[in-house]
This record gives structure tokens, C-alpha cells and sequence, in this order.
């Protein structure tokens, strides 16, 4: 009976083990780009780890495609959360002074501020190892670890004939990618929609061609992927346990990324810290907020993009520009005159320096992160 029902028994913690020690390990997209956002220590462990699977991970074509496609864009949104918040700082500092009646060359406000940028500037210093595209250390070792274990890029008949599939298992709800549907609407490349099941298509065939069992270490935390009962993961969905089995012979089991730190420390000595696992949950619980907002940006082409992004950097170009005639107009008033500024003239005259240089770094970026698109159109 146990074989004929075999999909539907969690495995026992002594057969997740024995997997454990003997399959393949594949890393879904979103485990290799969060290497971007995390910080440098969870970064660094988790690299390690990966590296002591060096001769038992593959990834699918697909999922490398996946990443270097959304390789520059990630890079670029985690410098601007450090702009972002450099500039909640500025915003911060220049309320306590309204608030509690300071003048803007307070000392203690000064002190503050040196503080505050100080701290984020080694935080910066200390987490953000990748600034610029094309210095990319985290690509670098993620070749090197990967280096001949990526699979080949399918052709085009087996990639029509997986996206005819796809269309009718996504009306039966079968998993995995049903979630991603209404991504092929509007898109100026479905295979954003069918990327999960191209994935598991090419897991399913690198297993049964090497005989070999899967541990998938997803960050994807939808019920495509899961089998979630009354709010409580349980496991993979019982559909893919039961396609995997039936196409491969072999055993399949998922892991998410607090999943796969808590294993990895049951089971090898160098331990990944713990502190890993809390900042992997709170990236979690983050992405879950900007899926949100994500709903709203679906159907968006590259060439949208661009063009969307060309817009902001013309605003933020014409803000520059407002904030310097006011700059310049309070220097011929006043200082090219000789004349002192006024308490509240220098407050703000300093201010809109410090809002202007905020605008040019963003500016610059947005001009980098244009440039980056336009290399992948």
C-alpha cells in the first residue's frame, strides 16, 4: 500500500537525511539573487554553503536565464534602498529640528547627522559588495561554483510543446506555475509565465537522464510550489511528488531557505549562523509586501521599462535644476554681495544642497540602471 500511495507520505526524517547525503541539489532564481540583498555575513555563509555541494548542485538553463535577466535590476534596487534611506535620515534630522525648535547649526544636530551617515556608511561599506554591474563579485564566484553544472538550453519544439502543456495544466490548477498565469497577458515574453513548470520540466529530465534524487531549495513560498493545509507548509505539493516519482524513479524533496539553513546545521559541522535564518524570514515577509506592489507593474516590457525609467530621470534632471536656481539665487543675494546669511536663509540654502546631491546620486543611477536595461533588450 505504502508504494501505491508513496506521493502522499512525508518522508520520514532518516529518508530527508539519506537524501540529503546522496541527491542533487538545485537552487531556484530568487536563492541566487538574494545573495544580493542579504547581508555580507549571510552572504558569505551561505556561498560556503553552497560551495560544499560544489559537486552535487545543477541548475536548470532556465534558471540561469532567469538571473542574469533580473541580475542588474536587483543590483541597482539594494544601492537605491541605501539612497532611499539616506534620505529618510535627512528627512528625520530636519524634523527634529522643527520639532524641537532647533537652529540647523546646532551642534547637537551636526552630531547627530555625522553619526547617523557615519553608521550607514559602514553599513554600506560592510554589506553592499556589489555597486556596478560590471564588478560583480557575487557573479563571479556563483560561475565559479556553477561552472558545467547548468543545464543546456532547450530548443524551440520542446519549448512550444511546454508552454502548450503549461496552458492546460494552469486551467486544472496543476503545479507548479498556475500562480504565474496571467503573467503571459500582455508580455512581450510568456516564457515569465511558464517559467516554474520549464524549470521542473528540466528537473524532472536532468533527474531520470542521471538517475539521480532532487532536493529543490526554493525561495518561492506560493501554493503552486507547497502544500499548505490551514496556513502550515507541509511539504512539496502532492502533484509534483507524484509527476517526479512516476517520470524519474527517484525522490524529491523542497526545502525553503530557513529550511535549508536549519537542515545544513543538523548536518554539517561548519555551521551557517544563525542569524541567517531571522534575515532570511524578514526578506521573506518583505517580498510578500512588494508582491503587492508588483501586481500592479505585471505586463510591463523591457521597453516599458526604459521608457518608464528615461521619465523618472527626466524629473529628477528638472529637479536638479530647480533646486540649483535656488541655490544660485540666494548666492547672489547674499553671498556674492558679502552679505551673511540669515539663520533660516542658511537653513535652507543648505537643505537644498543636501536634497540636490541626494538627486544627483539617484540621477546617476537611474542613468546606470537605463544603461543596464537597454544591454539586456
Amino acid at each position: 500500500m505504502k508504494n501505491t500511495i508513496k506521493e502522499f507520505i512525508e518522508p520520514t526524517n532518516k529518508e530527508k537525511q539519506e537524501l540529503w547525503q546522496k541527491a542533487v541539489f538545485v537552487f531556484d532564481t530568487n536563492v541566487l539573487l538574494n545573495l544580493y540583498r542579504y547581508s555580507a555575513k549571510t552572504r558569505k555563509s551561505l556561498l560556503a554553503a553552497f560551495e560544499n555541494f560544489k559537486d552535487r548542485v545543477w541548475i536548470p538553463y532556465q534558471v540561469a536565464y532567469e538571473y542574469m535577466r533580473k541580475r542588474c535590476e536587483v543590483i541597482y534596487e539594494t544601492v537605491q534602498r541605501y539612497e532611499q534611506f539616506k534620505k529618510e535620515m535627512e528627512n528625520f534630522t530636519n524634523k527634529a529640528v522643527e520639532t524641537l525648535r532647533l537652529t540647523s547649526s546646532d551642534e547637537e544636530v551636526s552630531e547627530l547627522k555625522r553619526y547617523l551617515f557615519k553608521w550607514l556608511d559602514s553599513n554600506k561599506d560592510r554589506n553592499l559588495l556589489v555597486v556596478n554591474a560590471d564588478e560583480d563579485e557575487i557573479l563571479d564566484k556563483i560561475l565559479t561554483i556553477f561552472d558545467g553544472r547548468v543545464g543546456l538550453q532547450i530548443d524551440e519544439k520542446e519549448l512550444n510543446a511546454i508552454k502548450e502543456e503549461g496552458e492546460k495544466r494552469y486551467k486544472q490548477s496543476i503545479p507548479p506555475g498556475f500562480k504565474d498565469d496571467k503573467k503571459k497577458k500582455n508580455s512581450e515574453d510568456d516564457n515569465n509565465a511558464y517559467g516554474d513548470l520549464i524549470i521542473w520540466k528540466q528537473i524532472i529530465k536532468y533527474a531520470r537522464e542521471n538517475g539521480v534524487g532532487i532536493v529543490y531549495v526554493t525561495h518561492d513560498q506560493k501554493e503552486d510550489w507547497w502544500n499548505i493545509t490551514k496556513g502550515k507548509t507541509i511539504g512539496p505539493r502532492i502533484e509534483l511528488r507524484k509527476e517526479f516519482i512516476t517520470e524519474t524513479n527517484q525522490e524529491f524533496h523542497m526545502y525553503s531557505m530557513d529550511g535549508f539553513i536549519n537542515t545544513y546545521n543538523k548536518m554539517n559541522e561548519n555551521q551557517i549562523d544563525k542569524s541567517a535564518i531571522d534575515e532570511v524570514i524578514g526578506l521573506e515577509k518583505a517580498d510578500k509586501k512588494n508582491r503587492r506592489y508588483k501586481k500592479r507593474n505585471e505586463g510591463i516590457t523591457l521597453s516599458e521599462k526604459i521608457a518608464r525609467t528615461e521619465d523618472t530621470i527626466e524629473k529628477i534632471q528638472n529637479r536638479i535644476l530647480r533646486r540649483r536656481k535656488i541655490m544660485e539665487d540666494i548666492e547672489n543675494k547674499y553671498q556674492k554681495q558679502g552679505i551673511e546669511l540669515p539663520e533660516n536663509i542658511q537653513f535652507q540654502y543648505d537643505n537644498t544642497k543636501v536634497k540636490r546631491e541626494e538627486l544627483e546620486e539617484i540621477y546617476e543611477k537611474k542613468i546606470t540602471r537605463t544603461e543596464c536595461f537597454k544591454a539586456n533588450a
